[in-house]
């Protein structure tokens, strides 16, 4: 069931809203100059533009920090969107990649960015500081292809549903199977092809399986269970309770409480793959309904995104309307534009608004 997207017509900033916000980059002739902010409480976009994201790759969100790829360049690097300290990582050329995962916030020493690859076995990351990328070959059973830190640990998934633990220590990862019972592989009729998500949630670590119609990208049905680590079993959960879940592609899967961010509770939002919809899954009666955060006129190719789970205060960087520069009107109807020729989106994130939120760097978020 199809929920209606309005556009926002605000002369003044919105005021800082304590639910996620969907962000994706678009723009003319190749170029990512505009973001478009899509509001997943009320169905409504805006239109804005940050100069720290024209033109990149938004590969993921982690710890409070972006990870971002200048795709014509090579260049990659963090950056905090709320103090705009910007950390250069080596320069890396695109590839596919399963999952992006940041081992901790960068102010760890031990700090560490993995990429897996998609078209071979094996894993690309660095430290802070490091001159160049390790390329460390994953034998078969450590070969994961979801991720997600949970309790100061990283988790992945194996395409068998076997469950790994990740260590960065030196110049190695190092990949250890937990031993656990392998993720539950529901038999529902009319599906052939599953997924699986690990997400964390206070926490608590997660996995949801998803069942998809045939070889379609149309989901039949979704299962969560929580990992028991007493008894190293999944145990299945009929109800997230107050909580929802947010899915993202390139790890790093999220919750948040429905109740604080005015979203709907006991549910799971995801995107998937080519698709511009925003789906909901309603665990307690299993509908699905969707909106469409990508209102553009051409298709969206590669259109997906990457959770987060970062405090980003709109009102405390500087957002360039209409080519303006001194960044202070953050938002306005000009940016609310009706046919603007408008490009696919590369990658989404979702950004925390807060009520209150202070500027100043905490642990939490550095």
């Amino acid at each position: 069931m199809p929920m209606a997207v309005t556009r926002s017509h605000i002369s003044l900033p919105p005021p800082p809203l304590p639910c996620p916000w969907l962000v994706f980059n678009h723009g003319e002739h190749g170029k990512y100059s505009t973001q478009t902010f899509f509001n997943t409480s009320q169905d409504t976009y805006v239109m804005g533009r940050i100069p720290e994201l024209c033109d990149k790759m938004i590969v993921t969100c982690s710890h409070g920090w972006l990870v971002l790829l200048d795709l014509e360049y090579d260049d990659c690097f963090l950056l905090n969107p709320v103090s705009m300290e910007k950390i250069m990582l080596p320069p890396l050329q695109y590839f596919p990649f399963f999952c992006c995962i940041l081992s901790s916030p960068p102010t760890d020493p031990n700090c560490a960015l993995i990429f897996v690859c998609r078209e071979k076995p094996s894993a690309m990351f660095c430290h802070l500081g490091d001159d160049e990328w390790t390329e460390q070959h994953l034998r078969s059973a450590e070969y994961f292809r979801s991720a997600t830190v949970c309790g100061g640990k990283i988790y992945g998934i194996t395409l068998d549903g076997t469950l790994l633990t990740v260590d960065d220590v030196g110049s190695n990862l190092v990949v250890t199977e937990l031993g656990s019972e392998k993720a539950p592989n529901p038999s529902i009729p009319g599906t052939s092809r599953l997924d699986e998500n690990l997400v964390d949630s206070c926490g608590e670590l997660f996995i949801v399986v998803k069942s998809y119609l045939g070889m379609t990208m149309k989901i039949r049905d979704m299962e969560v269970y929580k990992m028991d680590f007493s008894r190293l079993l999944w145990t299945k959960v009929d109800s997230l309770g107050d909580r929802t879940f947010f899915l993202c592609i390139t790890g790093n899967s999220f919750s948040c409480s429905a109740a604080e961010s005015g979203i709907k509770h006991n549910s799971i939002y995801y995107l998937e793959g080519n698709d511009r919809d925003l789906y909901v899954f309603d665990l307690e009666n299993y509908s699905i309904s969707f909106s469409t955060p990508c209102p553009l006129q051409t298709s969206c190719r590669d259109l997906h995104y990457s959770l987060s789970d970062f405090v980003f205060n709109l009102n405390q960087i500087r957002v360039c309307i209409g080519g303006g520069s001194d960044g202070l009107d953050l938002w306005s109807e000009v940016c609310c534009a009706y046919n603007l020729p408008l490009f696919a989106a590369l990658l989404l994130f979702v950004l925390w608004l807060l009520v209150g939120f202070s500027p100043t760097l905490v642990d939490e978020f550095a």
